[in-house]
């Protein structure tokens, strides 16, 4: 199912904690004529963009993804209603900690992101490049 140039969104129930399994399903889906490797790196990226609406912006409401016609990349937006709380990578205090990773993976796989916020909303974009 190509997805060139349109771009395809998941809606998120409110109230529960992401269907992180049915998301990524759902990208593998969209992005079924993509290579194995992009695919892998945009559900990782994904699910910590989503991860981290959930869990600092009182929820992840809409996750949209695209192939941007004449480039070589997947963009990837996550929608919250947050649109004052900007992300940002801090330093890790614990080394053993398992969370506090998220930026660091979303600046390491893709090529480009960044935040556009509205009126009650704000959406964190990345693009990741196809390989």
């Amino acid at each position: 199912m190509g997805i060139t140039g349109t771009r395809q969104a998941y809606e998120f129930p409110a109230g529960i904690a992401p269907p992180l399994g049915k998301v990524r399903a759902w990208l593998r889906e969209q992005l079924g004529e993509v290579g194995h490797t992009t695919i892998a790196d945009t559900e990782l990226l994904t699910t910590e963009l989503v991860t981290n609406a959930h869990e600092h912006a009182n929820g992840v409401c809409e996750l949209r993804v695209s192939l941007p016609s004449n480039r070589d990349v997947v963009r990837v937006e996550v929608d919250d209603h947050r649109p004052l709380l900007r992300p940002c990578r801090v330093a890790k205090q614990d080394p053993a900690s398992p969370r506090g990773r998220g930026l660091a993976l979303v600046e390491a796989i893709s090529t480009q992101w960044g935040v556009k916020a509205g009126t009650g909303y704000k959406t964190v974009w990345a693009e990741i490049p196809m390989l």
